[in-house]
Formats: structure tokens, C-alpha cells, sequence
């Protein structure tokens, strides 16, 4: 034989074999791990494991947001018989099928290329009726319900969307566990072989401070009064005065299309009034701007600050008004003096410490932020002493008011006072109470508030067996440039008793038709809604 062809053919050996080795080294070594990855791929099937969300339940551990098992129904084409036949079982079987299932099912039936259709319907079980039926399968689902949803919507939120939901969103959600499973060439488990499972982690359960038979009558009230006055819509907060607890929170549209998931006790900023009157008049007793003693000298005619004219909702005026009269009175002229004698620098340290440039804090998703005013004219200091020129929202204002009734302390607001997990307990953190007012300055206003209430226009509404502190308020709504002649909100804020009170209210009313004034609309609310839930707490 040729030498030299058989150099060449032991050449061209080694040369082989030596592609066959870098191969081989990259396959294994090079690019093991992409390779592994296609294999387990190929032969393991990856099944997601949905934990089970966490329950939201009110103060008496009832649940407000809970899990349900329900049956979704699959349809596989190729393992169906009779088609038609099927479809109309499934259909008979079905009372009150929702329009977009039974379009799904028409549209399967007479397209020939869908194999595979999973219906939009849960059921609560499966049909005995049905699942026998060859090509139909029920698959288990965890169902999001939500008890009483009308009554706790504004609280609750939905699945990933406002309230505790969205706020408490990765707690509640727990974590997903995996599954997997050996699989053979054509997708079938092979039962011989071991699997693996990684169990999911179940939701933290939250144990809320709502109140459930407050919650239900501050609905029912709010909800027939704002037909009686053909308002817009309407708020209510009731708040634990030492805590912050959120007793109950409502708030609803009048109109029945409206979504009442969304909160305006939290959202919509809105100028509060003349309830703001008692905490100007409480900074300046605090900052001793003035004394419980002081006399408004200048309040016999309106004042005029540059082009501007401040006068009283009634056009009246009170010569010589005494503190507690400028309360009783709401009279605007009267305020504009004290919030002058406090002075622009005292009065924002208060505004600050009260809470009104930054977000409460409350756990809801969705509160708002306040908008904070750089540059106070004189003009805007004076109205700003009974409650125009900003905006804030229901829940600052109701914290705000709150550290009157908690002796010159200021809280944050909350929901949830603690969290369960797997059986175990741990609280909520919240932030320590924040000294805002003097003991004495709290005796001085309190006593301005009940003076108010069992000697002003209100009186009649308060039932005799009640103690109460509290100020009506009346804002105009504003607009581009100026104020709606017509739009006002209404409200009434208090506590009672006046001494170690069980509960700090709120009641808004966006524009009520029938009367413009706190005092005739959101007062009555809240002195109705007082009778029936002091007997509760």
C-alpha cells in the first residue's frame, strides 16, 4: 500500500477524532448548563402552585375578603363524540350562563381549527350531569369574594387595585410554589418516577379594626340621606380618639353606576370650612397669640384686606364676639383677626405639625397628597382661619381634629392593628403619638366646642343623654378663577363625650341639594348615626 495514503488516511482519522473530543468538550463541559436546561425542558414539565391569598377580617374576626373554591369547565374537541350534543348539555346543565361563555362555546362549535376552549364560568361543583362527558375536565380555582361587597368595597379595594388590597398587595398574595414532573415523549406524567415540589406559601391573613355593626349602619345612613338631600355623593369616618383605629369608613356615589371601590375620603382633596376654625382658634391659645378671654373689638362692621372684603356666611356681624360666640357663630370676620395675631410662621408650624403637608400614612392605597402653598399672601392667611385657600382630605382632617379629642395628641390613622400567619400573631407598627397642643389648650377649646353645640343652630339635632364637641363647616367648591356659585360641601366634625371620648366623626356631603349648610345636612347625619353607634363602643 501507498505510504504516503496511509498517512494521509491516519491523518485524516486523527483529525476526526480530534473534532470528535472538542465536540464532545464543548457539549459537556462548555455548554453543559444550556444543554441541562433543554433536557429538563424536554422530559420535566414545570407546574406553577397558586397560594392561597390571605384572608381580610373586621374587629370581630369575621371575614370581609375571603377565598372560595370554585370549577372551571374545559372543553378538548378531539376527545368529544358529538360535538353539538355536548355543547347543548353543558348549556342545560348551566343555569344563568353569563352572554360571553355561551358566545365561546357557539364560536368553538363552528370552528374547526380551536381544539381547546376553557370557559369564562365558575361553578361552585362540578356537574355530575357533565363531567362525565368525554373531552370536558373541571379545574379547581381560588375565587377572590368579598362579604357585604357594597358595604366595605371603599375599604377593601379589589385584587391588586385600592384599599388594604393594593396596600397590603404582597402579603396578602403570599408566594407561588413549582411542581415538577417527569413527562414522557408525548407530555404524559410518568407516575414510576419521583417529582419535586416546592409547596407555595400561603397569604398573611389581616385583622382590620372595622367595626361591622357601625360599618353597616354608617352605610345605611349615609346611603339613605344622600337621597333625602340629593347630594352627590358622601363620606364618613369614625375614628378611635387614643389609637387611630378606624372604627368604620364609608364612602359612596349617589349615582348607581358609580364605582364605589374608590375612596374620596382618601383621594379627593377638598377645602374643608369652617370645622377648621377650632384648630386655628386652638393654635392660638396654644402659641398664646391670645386668651380664652380675648374680645374681637373689630368685629362690628366686615374686613378689607386690600381689594378683598371678608364677611360672614350670613352676611351678619357680631360686635364685640367672644371666642367661644366666634365658634358658636362661625363667624369668618372674627377669625381672620385671631389667625392675624397668631401670624403666618406660628400658623404653619401647627399646619405642620398637624399633619396637613404630607400624607397620613393611613394603610389604604390611593390616599393623596396634599398640595403645599409656598407663598401666603395676607389675603390667603386670613381665609385660611376658617378653613379656604387649601386643600386637604377627609382623613387628614379627621386626624387632624382627633388631637383635640386625644388631649393635644396627634395619632396616625390605621386599619390594621396586626397580622396572622400560620396561627402566630404580630402588631402592625405605628408610629408614636406626637404632642401637638397643651393640656390647657385643650381644656380651653373643648370647653368653646360643647358651648357651641348645646347653644348653637345644631342643638336641636343632639339627642339630651349626649355629650358633644364638635363644629359645622360649609365650603364653597372651587373652580378655575374663583368658586361655584352653586356646589358646596358639607360637613360636621366631632367627638363625644367631650371627656374621654369614644369615638372622633366625620360626615362630608359633596352637594347636597336641598340645604348648601353643614349644620342642616351633614349635622343631622352625625347626631343620627351617634345615638345608634354609642351604645356599640
Amino acid at each position: 500500500m501507498n505510504t504516503d495514503r496511509i498517512k494521509t488516511i491516519s491523518y485524516t482519522l486523527y483529525l476526526i477524532f480530534l473534532v470528535i473530543i472538542v465536540r464532545l468538550f464543548y457539549l459537556q463541559i462548555i455548554n453543559h448548563n444550556r444543554l441541562t436546561k433543554l433536557v429538563i425542558q424536554q422530559t420535566f414539565k414545570t407546574n406553577e402552585i397558586a397560594p392561597v391569598r390571605g384572608k381580610i377580617l373586621d374587629s370581630y374576626g369575621n371575614n370581609i375578603a375571603y377565598n372560595q373554591t370554585k370549577y372551571q369547565a374545559s372543553l378538548y374537541k378531539p376527545n368529544i363524540k358529538d360535538l353539538n350534543s355536548t355543547i347543548n348539555t353543558l348549556i342545560a346543565n348551566t343555569p344563568n350562563i353569563d352572554t360571553t361563555s355561551a358566545k365561546l362555546l357557539e364560536k368553538f362549535s363552528q370552528n374547526p381549527n380551536q381544539k381547546w376552549l376553557k370557559l369564562n364560568y365558575l361553578y361552585d361543583h362540578p356537574l355530575t350531569e357533565i363531567k362525565e362527558l368525554s373531552g370536558i375536565t373541571f379545574e379547581s380555582v381560588n375565587v377572590r369574594q368579598y362579604f357585604n361587597s357594597e358595604v366595605y368595597s371603599s375599604i377593601t379595594g379589589t385584587v391588586n387595585y385600592g384599599g388594604l388590597e393594593g396596600y397590603y398587595q404582597k402579603l396578602l398574595s403570599g408566594r407561588y410554589g413549582f411542581s415538577y414532573q417527569n413527562q414522557d415523549a408525548i407530555g404524559k406524567k410518568i407516575i414510576s418516577d419521583k417529582n419535586w415540589q416546592l409547596n407555595p406559601v400561603a397569604g398573611t391573613d389581616i385583622h382590620t379594626t372595622i367595626n361591622p355593626l357601625i360599618q353597616y349602619q354608617s352605610f345605611h345612613i349615609l346611603k339613605n340621606n344622600l337621597q333625602k338631600f340629593q347630594a352627590k355623593s358622601g363620606s364618613i369616618i369614625i375614628m378611635e380618639p387614643q389609637t387611630g383605629n378606624i372604627i368604620s369608613m364609608v364612602s359612596l356615589d349617589s349615582s348607581p353606576s358609580a364605582s364605589q371601590i374608590v375612596n374620596k375620603s382618601i383621594t379627593n382633596l377638598y377645602e374643608p370650612g369652617s370645622i377648621f376654625k377650632p384648630l386655628v382658634m386652638a393654635a392660638a391659645f396654644d402659641s398664646q397669640a391670645i386668651t380664652q378671654n380675648w374680645i374681637c373689638t373689630k368685629c362690628n362692621q366686615p374686613r378689607v384686606i386690600g381689594e378683598y372684603s371678608i364677611e360672614n356666611w350670613d352676611k351678619k356681624v357680631h360686635p364685640d364676639s367672644t371666642t367661644a360666640d366666634i365658634i358658636k357663630n362661625s363667624d369668618n370676620i372674627g377669625m381672620s383677626y385671631i389667625i392675624d395675631r397668631l401670624g403666618l410662621e406660628s400658623f404653619l408650624s401647627y399646619y405642620q405639625r398637624l399633619g396637613f403637608t404630607r400624607k397620613t400614612g393611613i394603610d389604604l392605597q390611593g390616599e393623596a397628597k396634599p398640595i403645599t402653598k409656598s407663598y401666603w399672601p395676607e389675603i390667603d392667611l386670613a381665609t385660611a382661619s376658617f378653613g379656604q385657600g387649601f386643600a386637604v382630605t377627609q382623613i387628614q382632617m379627621l386626624s387632624a381634629f382627633n388631637t383635640i379629642a386625644n388631649n393635644g395628641f396627634f395619632v396616625e390613622p390605621r386599619l390594621v392593628p396586626y397580622f396572622e400567619e400560620n396561627g402566630h400573631i404580630y402588631p402592625n407598627k405605628q408610629p408614636p403619638a406626637v404632642s401637638v397642643f397643651s393640656p390647657q389648650t385643650i381644656t380651653n377649646i373643648k370647653s368653646i366646642l360643647k358651648y357651641s353645640v348645646d347653644n348653637g343652630v345644631v342643638s336641636k339635632f343632639k339627642p339630651e343623654n349626649l355629650e358633644v364637641c364638635a363644629k359645622s363647616g360649609t365650603a364653597q367648591v372651587a373652580v378655575k378663577g374663583g368658586y361655584s356659585e352653586s356646589a358646596t360641601i358639607a360637613s360636621y366634625i366631632g367627638f363625644s363625650p367631650c371627656q374621654n371620648p369614644k369615638f372622633t366623626m366625620i360626615v362630608t356631603i359633596r352637594n347636597p341639594k336641598t340645604s348648601p349648610w353643614g349644620s342642616s345636612t351633614a349635622a343631622p347625619i352625625w347626631y343620627d348615626l351617634a345615638a345608634k353607634i354609642t351604645p356599640l363602643l
